[in-house]
């Protein structure tokens, strides 16, 4: 009834129509079927094509990884062969802007690609650098990897370089740094490991900047960082390492994506080297092998697992939980161990976390497309340091823990009653 008191638009005529006046068989548009991609299959298309982009803009010849043979590194390789995947189809299906891009980066005139690892061997120099603490294992898992995406492999020794920086300490000081396993103190221990990752930095530079002419071609090479998101917001990384680099198409990626992505790219590239990567427990190489075996593991440095990690991780950075919060969402999570436990781990998290702000303000420039990153806003001037000790919120913590231990006892009391 409302309508029908509704006075009349008035009707403009014109001469013209949208369509003709026989459309009545025109067919319609059938609904659109949307192709959701998942986490894996993102990560070997977002970040391939964003390498492409900075590559062809930066006008540099390519690309140097620090590949160690872990899941981190080979999953930035990974990238790289993907995004030579994506190229070498678009060339095929007859893209003339991406064939003059490739054939100005090449810096030849002529060149067609055909075969993805034919165009990697051109754009990726895979650099493992080995220390007497390195493992035959982890070099022949780079090696394996590099010859199946044919990269250009390069395999530098760094000891007498570690060597001759130490020997400046120990002429100027006297003193001999050991480490923990020959009888060196804690801070003996982690100085000789950041001694080896910061050098392996510096080497990443130099062979980026001066590998091309070796052989006899122009340009430089772009450093690729390879420091998950996890790693990052735990602090678990070497400041001005290997995770210092040009760009770092993983800083927003977990941990537990890139292992699925690993999984991909082995069901998808018949990449069969990453079957052992995958498999092996994630390891630095920084402290002596112990019968020529790695008795380091990443879990054991961090003192917590991968798993552990990324869920505090999306507490933190998505759900922007603090100590507290998390503590009371990890209750109901982790409901098979004891409320003290899960304290303990929070605790231990945010520990990390707030004496490792300082790295946040110098990581590499990454690829992010989610909210779960480690990007510390660094136009934003406040001040980045937290309290690692957390005096109001740990104290919540354990007087809430108390509370939840005296009446799991009340409880039991009364059952024995």
């Amino acid at each position: 009834m409302q309508a029908s008191r509704v006075p009349p638009f008035h009707r403009v005529h014109v001469d013209f129509s949208l369509s003709s006046f026989d459309d009545v068989y025109t067919p319609t548009s059938e609904p659109i079927q949307w192709k959701y991609h998942t986490p894996a299959e993102e990560i070997s298309l977002g970040p391939a094509c964003w390498l492409w982009d900075y590559l062809r803009r930066s006008k540099q010849r390519g690309f140097l990884l620090p590949l160690s043979g872990g899941v981190d590194s080979s999953a930035v390789a990974c990238i790289v062969y993907s995004m030579c995947r994506l190229v070498c189809q678009a060339v095929n299906s007859g893209n003339e802007d991406v064939l003059n891009d490739v054939r100005e980066i090449v810096g030849d005139a002529s060149y067609l690609p055909r075969m993805p690892q034919e165009l990697c061997r051109h754009l990726l120099t895979t650099c493992y650098m080995a220390t007497e603490n390195s493992s035959h294992e982890t070099r022949e898992r780079a090696r394996m990897l590099s010859e199946q995406i044919g990269s250009y492999h390069l395999t530098p020794n760094i000891d007498a370089a570690v060597k001759a920086v130490i020997g400046i300490f120990t002429m100027v000081t006297g003193k001999v740094p050991q480490f923990r396993v020959h009888g060196g103190s804690g801070p003996e221990n982690l100085a000789l490991q950041n001694v080896q990752a910061r050098i392996r930095m510096v080497v990443a530079y130099l062979f980026a900047q001066l590998s091309l002419w070796t052989r006899g071609l122009a340009g430089g090479l772009l450093v690729l960082s390879s420091a998950n998101v996890d790693e990052s917001l735990r602090g678990y990384l070497t400041k001005y390492d290997c995770s210092s680099a040009d760009i770092n198409p993983i800083g927003g990626i977990s941990k537990t994506d890139l292992r699925g992505f690993i999984q991909y790219c082995i069901d998808s590239f018949q990449l069969t080297a990453l079957t052992s990567i995958l498999s092996a427990p994630p390891t630095a190489e920084l402290e002596p092998l112990t019968d020529g075996q790695v008795s380091q593991t990443d879990e054991d440095d961090m003192g917590m697992t991968y798993q552990e990690l990324s869920v505090y991780g999306k507490l933190r950075k998505v759900v922007k939980t603090g100590p507290y919060s998390m503590f009371c969402k990890l209750l109901l999570l982790w409901r098979e161990i004891s409320p003290r436990q899960v304290a303990e781990r929070v605790k231990h998290f945010f520990r990390m976390y707030s004496i490792n702000r300082h790295k946040m303000t110098t990581l590499t420039p990454s690829y992010h497309a989610e909210s779960y990153s480690p990007d510390d806003n660094r136009f934003d001037l406040r001040p980045f340091l937290y309290n690692a000790a957390w005096t109001w919120q740990f104290r919540c913590i354990d007087e809430q823990v108390s509370c939840l231990e005296d009446c799991k006892k009340g409880a039991l009391c009364e059952e024995v009653d």
